[in-house]
């Protein structure tokens, strides 16, 4: 008998597709029905093996329930709820199509159990991303709409060749074996993964993604897209020495841009990148507690960047534009609001009583031995970088009197609602750890608010806030102004993008050059056929061209003679 298990994901395309034909009062109640239906099926389902069906002779596997997959689609379709709350405010039938097919599409990813669906679902995905920028009302979302379209099809031609050539050697079609970086197939699937999570030199798409969408799909962005990528890593390339440098790289950069820019919804996307940094590093360290540790890190920042980006995205409701250069007053101006950030910017530099500290604590702990000394070094200073970046800076400056008093203006009711619960399930978290760790794969007791854990960790946030505010008070530290850091998306809009151009026009202008050349010599070749015919057609003429007639007549008699006597 046919019989197909349904994946939680596919309810959330189901609706993204009624929705658009929903009216406005109903769409919100279809997000949040959708979000619990799905949640249902993950919950209702026994770990293990869905039926499988046959298709071109592969095995395809729609749901595949365990304890790795499970922990991100709970913490996916969580805030998917409180989405569904922080969006009722506006009216944008295309965006919440496109927030639940991106919904779905990722967590289709999570539960699939063979790679050409999970290839499927993660090439979806990348299509909604771009089409939630596309929905934007901001400047510049149709160019910054394009880009992302433009990596999501790098990232699918990558990772269908890398499928290919696995299948190609008769490798089993499953997401649930180990898969090797340095084969051929693996390496695209691998070069295609590191585009999902934002590696270096890679990971502008979140940024210019996040910096040009709405409030509602920055915070889509952030939970959807590079989080898949985290469990494609933790599920086919576990114990990967290179994933070590990739997630340290992540931490630095990442930490370093969110300490300088301006506009603080890329400082929060380049904070995701330093979170997902930690669990990339982690999944290369590899051992039990390390993967354990980086499931629980990205559970835990799906939250907190959620809050700290849907904080923001009532910021950008009331002020067209959310950035420190121009925050002053703030706190007067909108006091809710001022609080529910300064809350979500410690939530996700990891203070304690916060989720992200949950997992931090598990992380350094994991990392805490003398050759993984360098990543448990990169943690502690990435969870003190944001400090400063998502905590003190925005705080200092919407504490700043104005020139003259604001107006109270606070966001939305809604957006305010949604921001304080996803800051709730951060604190919730934070301060009720066993529940986070009893969702790990791993059987983990742990105990994060142990003196000699929260001691140094508190010391090291200490240390860098006095740091930096001394260094404030003395004038040393750049003055907050509106600047746009330059990122390597410089160098590919740029050289890149204008050698592509000069290239595109030679290419254009020698194929001109050939079509012209192809009909001057087809004109010259018709012409000398055409004159050919003529005098063939007149052999009794005289004149100077009776002598080549002669000798045609005199070669053919001489072949036929010949041709007769042999």
């Amino acid at each position: 008998m046919f019989e197909i298990t349904l994946n939680p994901g596919f309810v959330l395309i189901l609706a993204g597709f009624l929705i658009l034909a929903t009216p406005r009062v109903a769409r919100a109640p279809l997000i949040v029905a959708a979000a619990i239906g799905a949640l249902w099926l993950l919950l209702y389902h026994e770990f293990g093996a869905g039926a499988a069906v046959a298709q071109m002779g592969l095995p395809v596997v729609l749901l595949n329930l365990d304890a790795l997959n499970r922990i991100f689609g709970i913490a996916m379709l969580i805030m998917l709820i409180v989405l569904a709350v922080y969006s009722s405010a506006r009216r944008n039938r295309y965006e919440d199509a496109a927030l639940l097919i991106l919904a779905g599409g990722a967590v289709s990813a999570l539960f699939v159990g063979d790679l050409v669906s999970f290839v499927a679902a993660a090439a979806l995905t990348g299509l909604a991303s771009a089409w939630i920028v596309f929905a934007s009302p901001l400047d510049n979302a149709g160019a910054a709409g394009v880009r992302l379209l433009v990596w999501s099809g790098l990232e699918g031609l990558l990772f269908l060749v890398g499928v290919a050539f696995h299948l190609s050697t008769g490798a089993e079609n499953s997401m649930f074996a180990r898969l090797d970086a340095a084969s051929l197939g693996g390496a695209f699937i691998f070069a295609a993964l590191m585009i999902r999570v934002g590696a270096p030199l890679t990971h502008v798409w979140l940024n210019d993604g996040v910096a040009h969408a709405s409030a509602l799909g920055a915070v889509a962005l952030n939970i959807f897209t590079s989080m898949v990528g985290v469990y494609a890593l933790a599920r086919l390339f576990p114990a990967e020495p290179v994933l070590v440098y990739v997630g340290m790289g992540m931490m630095a950069l990442g930490a370093a841009y969110a300490v300088a820019e301006d506009n603080l919804r890329a400082a929060g996307a380049y904070a995701m990148m330093a979170h997902t940094g930690v669990a990339v590093a982690l999944i290369g360290v590899g051992s039990p507690l390390a993967l354990a540790a980086a499931e629980g890190h990205a559970f835990a920042a799906i939250f907190a960047i959620g809050a700290w980006q849907m904080v923001l995205g009532g910021v950008l409701a009331k002020r067209g534009r959310v950035r420190v250069s121009e925050a002053a007053g703030l706190s007067r101006a909108m006091p809710v609001t001022a609080a529910l950030m300064l809350l979500a910017g410690l939530a996700a530099a990891a203070a304690p009583g916060f989720a992200l500290y949950a997992s931090h604590a598990v992380a350094l702990e994991a990392s805490g031995q003398w050759p993984t000394r360098w990543v448990w070094l990169f943690i502690a200073a990435t969870s003190a970088g944001l400090f400063v970046a998502l905590g003190l800076r925005p705080a200092l400056a919407a504490f700043i009197a104005p020139e003259k008093p604001p107006v109270v203006s606070e966001a939305p009711y809604t957006m305010l609602l949604g921001a304080a619960l996803g800051v709730f399930f951060c604190a919730a978290i934070g301060f009720a750890p066993n529940w986070l760790y009893g969702l790990m794969p791993a059987n983990l007791t742990f105990e994060p608010y142990a003196l000699d854990r929260l001691a140094p960790h508190l010391e090291m946030l200490g240390a860098a806030g006095a740091v930096y505010i001394m260094l404030r008070a003395v004038g040393l530290t750049p003055r907050e102004r509106a600047v746009r850091l330059l990122d390597v998306d410089a160098f590919y809009r740029g050289p890149v993008a204008g050698a592509g151009r000069w290239v595109g026009v030679v290419m254009l202008r020698l194929h001109g050059a050939w079509q012209a050349g192809e009909a001057r010599g087809a004109k010259w070749a018709g012409e000398l056929l055409e004159s050919l015919a003529r005098r063939c057609d007149r052999p009794y003429r005289v004149g100077e061209r009776g002598a080549f007639y002669l000798f045609l007549l005199g070669g053919a008699v001489i072949i036929a003679a010949v041709g007769m006597y042999l």
